[in-house]
Protein backbone atom coordinates (compact mmCIF):
# COMPACT_ATOMS: atom_id res chain seq x y z
CA UNK A 1 0.00 0.00 0.00
CA UNK A 2 2.87 2.31 0.62
CA UNK A 3 4.59 1.63 -2.80
CA UNK A 4 1.45 2.19 -4.56
CA UNK A 5 0.79 5.59 -2.46
CA UNK A 6 3.78 7.08 -3.60
CA UNK A 7 2.63 6.06 -7.44
CA UNK A 8 -0.46 8.17 -6.64
CA UNK A 9 -0.77 10.23 -3.09
CA UNK A 10 -4.05 10.03 -1.78
CA UNK A 11 -6.23 12.27 1.35
CA UNK A 12 -5.91 11.79 4.62
CA UNK A 13 -9.04 9.17 3.96
CA UNK A 14 -7.37 7.08 1.35
CA UNK A 15 -9.25 8.75 -1.47
CA UNK A 16 -8.53 11.31 -4.45
CA UNK A 17 -5.62 9.43 -5.83
CA UNK A 18 -3.13 11.69 -7.37
CA UNK A 19 -0.62 10.86 -9.53
CA UNK A 20 0.54 14.54 -10.44
CA UNK A 21 1.94 14.48 -6.86
CA UNK A 22 4.18 11.21 -7.56
CA UNK A 23 7.47 12.23 -6.03
CA UNK A 24 10.55 12.03 -9.16
CA UNK A 25 12.66 10.00 -6.28
CA UNK A 26 12.14 7.96 -3.84
CA UNK A 27 15.29 7.17 -0.84
CA UNK A 28 15.02 3.84 0.15
CA UNK A 29 16.82 2.70 3.36
CA UNK A 30 15.15 -1.29 4.36
CA UNK A 31 15.59 -4.29 2.83
CA UNK A 32 15.80 -7.97 3.59
CA UNK A 33 17.38 -11.24 2.59
CA UNK A 34 18.38 -11.13 -0.92
CA UNK A 35 16.62 -12.74 -3.50
CA UNK A 36 13.22 -11.74 -2.33
CA UNK A 37 10.81 -10.44 -5.24
CA UNK A 38 7.97 -9.57 -2.81
CA UNK A 39 8.79 -5.56 -4.10
CA UNK A 40 9.58 -5.96 -7.35
CA UNK A 41 6.81 -5.01 -9.14
CA UNK A 42 6.11 -1.66 -7.16
CA UNK A 43 9.59 -0.93 -7.97
CA UNK A 44 9.02 -1.71 -11.25
CA UNK A 45 5.78 0.58 -11.59
CA UNK A 46 8.11 3.46 -10.18
CA UNK A 47 10.31 3.16 -12.90
CA UNK A 48 7.55 2.90 -15.51
CA UNK A 49 6.52 5.79 -14.07
CA UNK A 50 9.74 7.97 -14.28
CA UNK A 51 10.60 7.53 -10.30
CA UNK A 52 13.96 7.02 -9.30
CA UNK A 53 14.54 4.25 -6.78
CA UNK A 54 17.07 4.63 -4.97
CA UNK A 55 18.02 2.08 -2.11
CA UNK A 56 20.33 1.01 0.34
CA UNK A 57 22.34 -2.40 -0.84
CA UNK A 58 22.41 -3.98 2.65
CA UNK A 59 25.32 -4.24 5.42
CA UNK A 60 26.37 -7.81 5.32
CA UNK A 61 29.21 -7.60 3.49
CA UNK A 62 31.97 -8.14 2.43
CA UNK A 63 30.61 -11.97 1.50
CA UNK A 64 29.72 -12.26 -2.13
CA UNK A 65 25.56 -12.51 -2.91
CA UNK A 66 24.90 -10.70 0.44
CA UNK A 67 23.39 -7.63 -1.70
CA UNK A 68 19.61 -7.43 0.08
CA UNK A 69 16.54 -7.18 -1.44
CA UNK A 70 15.01 -4.76 -2.80
CA UNK A 71 18.53 -3.68 -3.41
CA UNK A 72 18.97 -6.05 -5.66
CA UNK A 73 16.63 -5.83 -7.91
CA UNK A 74 17.77 -4.65 -11.93
CA UNK A 75 15.23 -1.78 -11.84
CA UNK A 76 17.00 -0.58 -8.07
CA UNK A 77 19.82 1.58 -8.58
CA UNK A 78 21.72 0.19 -5.13
CA UNK A 79 24.04 2.13 -2.97
CA UNK A 80 26.89 0.48 -1.22
CA UNK A 81 29.24 2.84 1.32
CA UNK A 82 32.71 3.81 1.41
CA UNK A 83 34.57 5.38 3.49
CA UNK A 84 36.86 8.77 3.56
CA UNK A 85 39.72 7.32 1.98
CA UNK A 86 37.41 5.82 -0.77
CA UNK A 87 37.89 2.60 0.58
CA UNK A 88 34.55 0.30 0.06
CA UNK A 89 33.00 -0.22 3.76
CA UNK A 90 33.48 -4.20 4.97
CA UNK A 91 29.86 -4.43 6.02
CA UNK A 92 28.63 -3.30 2.20
CA UNK A 93 26.87 -5.69 0.54
CA UNK A 94 28.09 -7.10 -2.95
CA UNK A 95 28.07 -9.68 -5.95
CA UNK A 96 25.04 -10.90 -7.95
CA UNK A 97 21.56 -9.85 -7.59
CA UNK A 98 18.40 -10.80 -9.11
CA UNK A 99 18.90 -11.60 -12.97
CA UNK A 100 22.36 -11.31 -12.15
CA UNK A 101 23.36 -8.06 -11.84
CA UNK A 102 26.20 -7.00 -9.67
CA UNK A 103 25.09 -4.99 -6.86
CA UNK A 104 25.24 -2.45 -5.49
CA UNK A 105 25.28 -0.18 -8.65
CA UNK A 106 27.74 3.04 -6.50
CA UNK A 107 28.87 3.65 -3.71
CA UNK A 108 28.82 6.94 -1.71
CA UNK A 109 29.73 8.11 1.56
CA UNK A 110 28.64 5.60 4.31
CA UNK A 111 30.93 5.28 7.22
CA UNK A 112 31.22 7.61 10.18
CA UNK A 113 28.36 10.26 8.25
CA UNK A 114 27.10 12.97 10.46
CA UNK A 115 23.56 12.56 10.72
CA UNK A 116 20.22 14.31 12.63
CA UNK A 117 18.38 12.58 15.73
CA UNK A 118 15.77 13.47 17.25
CA UNK A 119 16.15 15.74 20.15
CA UNK A 120 17.75 18.81 18.12
CA UNK A 121 21.07 16.22 18.49
CA UNK A 122 23.69 15.12 15.35
CA UNK A 123 25.51 11.37 15.71
CA UNK A 124 27.36 9.34 13.42
CA UNK A 125 26.74 6.44 11.79
CA UNK A 126 27.64 3.71 9.15
CA UNK A 127 25.95 1.91 6.79
CA UNK A 128 24.38 1.80 3.11
CA UNK A 129 21.31 3.46 4.42
CA UNK A 130 23.52 6.48 4.75
CA UNK A 131 25.14 5.79 1.40
CA UNK A 132 21.56 6.10 -0.15
CA UNK A 133 20.41 9.38 0.36
CA UNK A 134 23.77 11.38 -1.14
CA UNK A 135 22.73 9.25 -4.35
CA UNK A 136 19.12 10.35 -4.52
CA UNK A 137 20.48 13.86 -3.75
CA UNK A 138 22.97 13.77 -6.42
CA UNK A 139 20.26 12.73 -8.61
CA UNK A 140 18.27 15.41 -7.45
CA UNK A 141 20.82 17.50 -7.96
CA UNK A 142 21.25 16.22 -11.91
CA UNK A 143 17.46 16.54 -12.82
CA UNK A 144 17.95 20.10 -11.30
CA UNK A 145 20.29 20.99 -13.69
CA UNK A 146 19.29 18.79 -17.05
CA UNK A 147 15.16 18.87 -16.53
CA UNK A 148 15.46 17.21 -19.68
CA UNK A 149 16.31 13.70 -17.97
CA UNK A 150 13.57 14.09 -15.18
CA UNK A 151 11.97 10.37 -15.37
CA UNK A 152 14.10 9.21 -17.65
CA UNK A 153 15.70 6.61 -15.50
CA UNK A 154 17.63 4.70 -17.99
CA UNK A 155 19.67 7.84 -18.70
CA UNK A 156 20.01 8.69 -15.67
CA UNK A 157 21.11 5.68 -14.25
CA UNK A 158 24.36 6.11 -17.75
CA UNK A 159 25.29 8.96 -16.55
CA UNK A 160 25.68 8.20 -13.05
CA UNK A 161 27.59 4.89 -13.58
CA UNK A 162 30.09 7.17 -15.85
CA UNK A 163 31.37 8.94 -12.64
CA UNK A 164 31.13 5.88 -10.10
CA UNK A 165 33.69 4.06 -7.98
CA UNK A 166 33.98 0.57 -9.52
CA UNK A 167 32.21 -0.89 -6.78
CA UNK A 168 32.67 -4.58 -7.93
CA UNK A 169 34.33 -7.07 -6.03
CA UNK A 170 36.08 -9.20 -8.48
CA UNK A 171 36.10 -12.31 -6.42
CA UNK A 172 32.31 -12.54 -7.00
Amino acid sequence: AAGEWILAPKDSAGANPRPDLRPHIVNNSWGGGAGDPFYQQIVQAWVAAGIFPAFSNGNGGPACGSAGSPGDYPESYAAGAYDSANRIASFSSRGAGLGGIIKPNIAAPGVNVRSSVPGNGYDVYSGTSMASPHVAGAVALLWSAAPSLVGDIAATKALLNQGAIDTNDTSC
